[in-house]
Order: C-alpha cells, then sequence, then structure tokens
C-alpha cells in the first residue's frame, strides 16, 4: 500500500469509528448443519414447518443454486471463514482426517489440515479491524480431533467471545448438560450454567440475544453456527407428537422397507422423520426469536442477517431410515450431486436487499467473506478470499457473475458415500462430475435436471473434454491434493461388499 493510499485509508476507517458517524451495520451470519435444500417450506418442503425463515426469505433474496464448498462440514466452514476453496487451504475433509482406509479402498486419501492456517485473515478479523465486536456461537469443529488444546479455537481466529464451540462436530445431547456417558469427547463445554430441560438450540440462542442487548450501540458480528439439525437426533419432546401426527394424517408409516437406490447406497424417500421436523422447528423458531430480538432493539434495519447450510441433508447411506430426504435432489450429505452440495442460502439486509429477490445464478460458500465487506460498503480483500465473488451485483439488478464454473474437490471416502472419491465443476447450467477411482465422468444438465436423472456425457463429449480440463487445471491451480492408488487394495474386502 502507497503512502497516499494509506493516509486514505486511515481518514475512511477514521469517519468509520469517530463519534459523530452512523454506526456501521451488524451482521448475523447463521449457519445450520446438515441442512438440505429442501427441509424448509421457501424451498419446497411440505413436511418441515419453518414460518420465520421462509418469511425472511421473503423479506429479502433467495437463492436457487447455491452452493457448499464441500459435501461436509469441516471444508465448508473453512472456507466461508476464509473466502477459499477447500483444496486451496488444505482443509478437504473432517478435523484432520483422512477418513476411511484400508484394504476395502481402492485408492487412499490425502492427509488434510483439520484447522485453519493462523496467517489466514477469517471474515472476523478483517471485520474487527472496522471496530466490529465478534462472537461465535455453536460448532466449530476447525481443529483436528487428536488436539486437545484450544491453539484453532474461535478466539485464534478473529472472535473476542466463543460460546460452545470446540473441536469436535456434534453434542454430547441436545439436552442440558449436552453431555453424552458413551462418547465423553462431544460434551459441548462452556454451558454448564443451565437446568435441566434446557435444549441446546435454545440455549444457543439465549445467548445470542444476550449479545445482542448487551451490543446494540456499537457494530457486531455475530457467527451463528447451530449444533443442529446434525446427529443425534433428539426432538423436543414437547413437539414430538404434532409430527407424529401429521405422519399419520399423511398416510406416512414410521419405518421405509426401501427406499431409492444411489450407486451401492439408498436415498430415503421422502420427508416424513417426526424427530427430525421437531428438531427443524426448533431451529425456525429461535430464529424466529433472533429476529423479533432485532426489531424490538431497533436494529433490523441495520443488520444484515445471513441463513446457509454447511452441506446437504443426511438423507443417503446404507439404509431408507436416515434423518430427511434431499427430493427432488439426488443423494446428500457427503456426495457431489446436488442432495450434498446444494443448501439453502438466503440474506435480508433492509434498504440494500429489495424484498422478494429470486436469485437464479449459481454462488458459493466461499462468496459470503466479500459478500459480507461489499454489502457493508467496506473494502475488499481480494488476496484474501480468491475463491469468493460478492454477490452484490446479483441483488442490484444484474443477471450473473464474471466467474466461469465453481468447483469441488472430495478425495475422501466418506461411510456414507458408496461413490467414493471425486470431483465435480458446475460452468453455466452444466455440472460435472469426476469419480476418482474410474476416471470416469457424469455430465448433468440441472438447470433441467435438478435431479440428475440424465447423465449426458456419452452424448456430449466435447463439453466434456472442455469441463474436465478445466477442473484439472483447477486443481492445479489450487494444488489440491489428489488420492492415490492403494497397492494394499483387496476387491475381496471392497468397502461396498459390507453395505450389502
Amino acid at each position: 500500500m502507497n503512502h497516499s493510499k494509506t493516509i486514505l485509508f486511515f481518514f475512511f476507517l477514521g469517519l468509520l469509528v469517530c463519534p459523530g458517524y452512523a454506526k456501521q451495520p451488524n451482521i448475523i451470519l447463521i449457519l445450520i448443519d446438515d441442512l438440505g435444500w429442501s427441509d424448509i417450506g421457501a424451498y419446497g418442503s411440505t413436511f418441515y414447518e419453518t414460518p420465520h425463515i421462509d418469511q425472511l426469505a421473503k423479506d429479502g433474496a433467495i437463492f436457487s443454486d447455491a452452493y457448499a464448498p464441500s459435501p461436509v462440514c469441516s471444508p465448508s466452514r473453512a472456507s466461508i471463514l476464509t473466502g477459499k476453496y477447500p483444496s486451496r487451504i488444505n482443509v478437504s475433509y473432517i478435523s484432520g482426517t483422512t477418513g476411511p482406509k484400508g484394504k476395502g479402498y481402492k485408492l487412499t486419501a490425502p492427509r488434510p489440515d483439520g484447522f485453519i492456517a493462523h496467517d489466514e485473515i477469517s471474515i472476523a478479523e478483517a471485520l474487527r479491524r472496522y471496530t466490529y465486536k465478534t462472537v461465535h456461537i455453536g460448532k466449530w469443529h476447525l481443529q483436528n480431533h487428536t488436539d486437545l488444546g484450544t491453539a484453532h479455537f474461535p478466539e485464534k481466529h478473529g472472535f473476542d467471545i466463543n460460546i460452545a464451540g470446540f473441536r469436535m462436530g456434534q453434542p454430547g445431547s441436545y439436552y442440558f448438560p449436552f453431555k453424552s456417558a458413551k462418547h465423553p469427547s462431544t460434551n459441548v463445554p462452556g454451558l454448564e450454567d443451565g437446568k435441566e430441560g434446557d435444549y441446546l438450540t435454545d440455549t444457543l440462542t439465549d445467548r445470542a440475544i444476550s449479545f445482542i442487548k448487551q451490543n446494540k450501540d456499537q457494530p457486531f458480528f455475530i457467527n451463528l453456527w447451530y449444533y443442529t439439525v446434525h446427529t443425534p437426533i433428539q426432538a423436543k419432546k414437547s413437539k414430538l407428537a404434532k409430527y407424529q401426527k401429521k405422519a399419520n394424517d399423511f398416510g406416512y408409516s414410521r419405518k421405509h422397507k426401501d427406499g431409492i437406490p444411489v450407486w451401492d447406497s439408498v436415498t430415503r424417500k421422502r420427508q416424513d422423520s417426526a424427530s427430525y421436523a421437531c428438531m427443524v422447528e426448533s431451529m425456525d423458531e429461535n430464529i424466529g426469536r433472533v429476529l423479533q430480538t432485532l426489531k424490538t432493539q431497533d436494529l433490523e434495519k441495520d443488520t444484515l442477517v445471513i441463513f446457509f447450510s454447511d452441506n446437504g441433508g443426511l438423507s443417503t447411506g446404507s439404509g431408507p431410515n436416515l434423518p430427511t430426504s434431499c427430493l427432488p435432489l439426488r443423494a446428500g450429505k457427503a456426495w457431489l450431486y446436488e442432495g450434498g452440495i446444494r443448501v439453502p442460502l438466503i440474506m435480508k439486509f433492509p434498504g440494500k436487499i429489495k424484498a422478494g429477490t429470486k436469485i437464479l445464478e449459481p454462488v458459493v460458500g466461499t462468496d459470503l467473506y466479500p459478500s459480507i465487506l461489499d454489502l457493508l460498503d467496506l473494502p475488499l480483500i481480494p488476496d484474501q478470499h480468491m475463491d469468493g465473488e460478492s454477490v452484490k451485483p446479483l441483488l442490484t439488478g444484474k443477471k450473473s457473475l464474471n466467474r466461469e464454473a465453481i468447483y469441488f474437490h472430495f478425495p475422501h471416502y466418506h461411510h456414507i458415500n458408496s461413490m467414493g472419491p471425486s470431483g465435480a465443476i458446475r460452468k453455466g447450467d452444466y455440472k460435472l462430475i469426476e469419480v476418482f477411482e474410474t476416471g470416469n465422468y457424469e455430465l448433468y444438465n440441472v438447470r433441467k435436471d435438478i435431479s440428475e436423472d440424465h447423465d449426458l456425457a456419452s452424448k456430449m463429449p466435447k463439453l466434456v473434454d472442455e469441463m474436465a480440463n478445466k477442473l484439472k487445471q483447477w486443481r492445479k491451480k489450487t494444488n489440491a491434493r489428489a488420492a492415490v492408488l492403494n497397492h494394499e487394495y483387496d476387491p475381496t474386502s471392497d468397502f461396498r461388499k459390507k453395505k450389502k
């Protein structure tokens, strides 16, 4: 930065912090864990009830083709915070693990980091430069499972306060004291002052509301990352009978004996789990509490609210009774089909985002970082959020972004994914998937064929070649680590045989 630019930078920074000038807007980034694209009413669910989120969509902008950066949580979370693809920062899997491995797996996955490097400037660190008070509330899951310290907790990545964020990715229980005797490593820390009967989603919201009230006179950033609707699937007991009756009224049986085949896995064929529906409703009513607090504190017009999910819903695995169904999308969490990566995205910012806006352009989680800065009229940091594009132009009338494609790299096995390691590219209306074990490609027009029922690869070989080359070039450019041949692989022990 030259001398004149430095003077201008500090001049404008002074305008932001000096008394007499309007307070900078606030940001609340709500991230739900494992929420499927079709799990809320605004995206088509008829069984789950989400009136507050549906209203949020009516009051702001809803994105039809928004993607998580990864089909699993830790990589997506790291990408949101850094504005970089998981492959670029080597956070391609969960908390530093490679995923399943051994003689039953044809490939050996690379070893990822389970944390964000300290030299990355997180969105929280960027906002703190402009006097923002920052708080992380809820799930973190960006430190190696084996690391028992706090070297990569939220406090080390730009957050002034950390409430309930630690290395593990699910709570011991959704009921106080939020612990598990069987899996004590998942015991949620820092919430010991609760009481019997407290529900975790309520408790985290209580903390968010308290923070809003205590910091309403200064700009704040709330990173509200709920643990819900991740397993364990534990309903708020007071809601259960309502959805059991609803399932019966819809003519749904309690258990599915069959599902929809995807490779050697099975997809739940409809949304009818009463327990999961209760968790979705609890999520929704607590988001409603946060939004109501903004109104009562006279902060609604000065707050950017973003609602997003870290990956697709848990719908596809070894049996037909996983928690939700992502239909009409194919598969779910841990897959690079649409059900694993296409997720709900809603933004509300009165005065800057027109109510009822619908965005069809594909966007991805790396876009949130530059979008937040741009919507707040703060300087962008392109060297940091290099894999993101601000969506502000889309919210002000532009139909598309100056971006060729969106990319995905998942060089790992997952116990609920029988496809194995894979990569993908979304370019325009088309999506290409590469299966790393075989080198085969699948091509879909996901604008016309949202369910990915019709593989066009054999009919459009030139487009396959073009998109495959772009995918390979992107992997090289981002230093994406590859899965390599496992020389100890035994076909008779293939992991897929265990599923049958």
